[in-house]
C-alpha cells in the first residue's frame, strides 16, 4: 500500500513538472515573439524617424520656392528615404504643415506613420499590426547676410567677370526674398554698397551684379567693414533665431588700404594700393575709385605736382608706427586689417559666420581660410563661429562657371543648414 502511494506521488510530481514546464515554455515564447516583434517595431521607428527628419529638412531648405513646392519637395524625400517592405501592412503616411512662431518665422511640422504586421503577436487578436509614429519640427530662422564680391581687373582675364553674375544669382534665390535681409557689397579700388541690406533683395542683387564693372585693386578690407557695418544694422530680437552671414568673394590677394594722407598738408581720405608685385602703390579717391596718383616704392611721384609728393610713409595697423610707402608693407596691413575686421565680425553677440571663395590659382588660400576660420585654418578657434573656404580653381577653363555654381551651392546648403533648428 505504502509502495503504490510513493509510486502515485511521483506520478503526480512529474505531472506537476511538465505543467511547468508548459506553462514556462509558454511564457518564454511569449516573450521571444515580443522582443521579435518589438525589435521590428523599432527598427521601423528608427527608419521612420530617418524619413521624417529628412522631409522636415528639405522642406525648410526649399522654403524660398514657396510652401507647394517645398511640402512636395518634401514629401519625396521622405518616400525615398522610407523604402517600404514586405514587414509594412499599408504604404506609410506624411503630413506636412507649415506655421509660424511669435517672430513671424517658418514652422515646418512633418508627421509620419507606419503600420508594420507583426509575426508571433498576431496570435493575439488585437496585435496583428503595430503602429509606429514620428514628428518633427523645424523652425526657419532668420538670415541675414552680407554677400562681398570682388570685381577687380583682374576678374576679366581669368574667368570670373563671367562666372560670377550667374552663380550669385542662382545662390541668392536659395533665400527668402520676404523674410531675410541680404546686401550686396563689391570691391575694386574702392568698396561699394551695392544693395543696402533688406528685404525683396533678389531682383535689386540680381541687377546689380550683372552690372558691376571690372577695373581696380583689390580692397577687401574695405568691403568687410562694409559688409559688418551692414550687418550691424539689423538689430536681433531676444530669442530670435537670427543667423548673421557674410559671404566674401574673390579671386586674389588683398593689396589696397584706406587712410587719411597728407595732401599738401590736408588730412585727406584716400585708398592706396592695387599692386601684386614690385613696389609702386597707387592712391585712388575712396569714392568713385578714381586714380589720383602713383608713388614708386622709394623717392618719386606721378604726376609730380600731386598733393601726395611728401608723402613717402603710412601708419601702420599692425603696430602703430610708420612704415615706408612701398607695394610689400601695404598689402601686409591690408591682410591684417581684413583678418582684423572679420575677428571683430565673429566675436560680436551674435556672431557672424563668414565663408570664403577664392577663384583661380591667383588666391592665397590660406588667408581665406583665416578670414573665414575654416578648420583648416592655421589660425583655427574653435570657440569662434564656424565658417569655411572654398574654392573654384578651375578658371579659366570651360569648367569654371559650372564650379564656381557648384562652390556657391555648397555654401548655400551649409548656411540653409544653420538657419534650421
Amino acid at each position: 500500500m505504502k509502495r503504490f502511494s510513493r509510486n502515485r506521488s511521483r506520478e503526480n510530481e512529474r505531472g506537476q513538472v511538465v505543467l511547468l514546464v508548459a506553462v514556462c515554455f509558454t511564457v518564454m515564447l511569449l516573450f521571444m515573439a515580443l522582443a521579435i516583434d518589438v525589435g521590428f517595431a523599432y527598427v521601423t521607428k528608427a527608419k521612420l524617424s530617418k524619413s521624417v527628419d529628412a522631409a522636415c529638412l528639405t522642406a525648410m531648405r526649399n522654403l524660398a520656392q514657396g510652401q507647394t513646392i517645398a511640402r512636395n519637395l518634401a514629401i519625396n524625400s521622405f518616400n525615398g528615404n522610407y523604402k517600404v517592405s514586405g514587414l509594412d501592412q499599408v504604404p506609410p503616411t506624411v503630413a506636412i504643415s507649415f506655421t509660424t512662431d511669435s517672430y513671424g518665422q517658418t514652422l515646418v511640422n512633418v508627421n509620419g506613420a507606419a503600420t508594420i504586421r507583426t509575426f508571433f503577436m498576431r496570435m493575439l487578436p488585437n496585435y496583428q499590426t503595430f503602429s509606429v509614429n514620428d514628428s518633427a519640427q523645424a523652425t526657419r530662422g532668420k538670415l541675414v547676410m552680407s554677400v562681398v564680391l570682388d570685381r577687380s581687373g583682374s576678374m576679366a582675364g581669368n574667368g570670373g567677370s563671367t562666372a560670377l553674375p550667374p552663380a550669385v544669382t542662382t545662390f541668392i534665390n536659395y533665400f527668402d526674398n520676404s523674410n531675410d535681409e541680404v546686401a550686396m557689397i563689391s570691391f575694386a579700388s574702392n568698396a561699394t554698397i551695392d544693395v543696402p541690406i533688406g528685404y525683396n533683395f533678389i531682383t535689386p542683387i540680381t541687377n546689380a551684379v550683372n552690372a558691376m564693372k571690372i577695373a581696380g585693386g583689390t580692397f577687401g578690407p574695405g568691403g568687410l567693414t562694409n559688409a559688418k557695418t551692414q550687418n550691424d544694422s539689423v538689430a536681433v530680437l531676444p530669442g530670435q533665431n537670427t543667423v548673421k552671414v557674410v559671404v566674401y568673394f574673390t579671386d586674389g590677394y588683398v593689396n589696397t588700404i584706406q587712410d587719411k594722407l597728407s595732401c599738401s598738408g590736408t588730412l585727406t581720405l584716400c585708398n592706396y594700393g592695387e599692386y601684386d608685385s614690385g613696389n609702386w602703390v597707387d592712391v585712388f579717391d575712396p569714392t568713385s575709385g578714381t586714380s589720383l596718383a602713383t608713388y614708386d616704392g622709394v623717392s618719386s611721384w606721378t604726376p609730380s605736382n600731386t598733393c601726395l609728393k611728401n608723402v613717402t610713409k603710412f601708419t601702420s595697423a599692425i603696430n602703430g608706427q610708420l612704415k615706408s610707402l612701398n607695394r610689400t608693407n601695404v598689402t601686409a596691413d591690408a591682410q591684417y586689417r581684413a583678418l582684423q575686421t572679420a575677428t571683430a565680425m565673429r566675436t560680436e553677440n551674435p556672431g557672424m559666420y563668414i565663408y570664403s571663395i577664392g577663384l583661380g590659382n591667383s588666391v592665397d588660400q590660406a588667408f581665406l581660410q583665416q578670414i573665414a576660420n575654416d578648420p583648416a585654418s592655421s589660425t583655427y578657434d574653435p570657440t569662434q563661429p564656424v565658417g569655411q573656404a572654398v574654392f573654384a580653381s578651375n578658371c579659366p577653363s570651360s569648367q569654371c562657371s559650372a564650379e564656381l555654381q557648384q562652390v556657391f551651392q555648397t555654401i548655400a546648403a551649409k548656411i540653409l543648414l544653420r538657419l534650421t533648428q
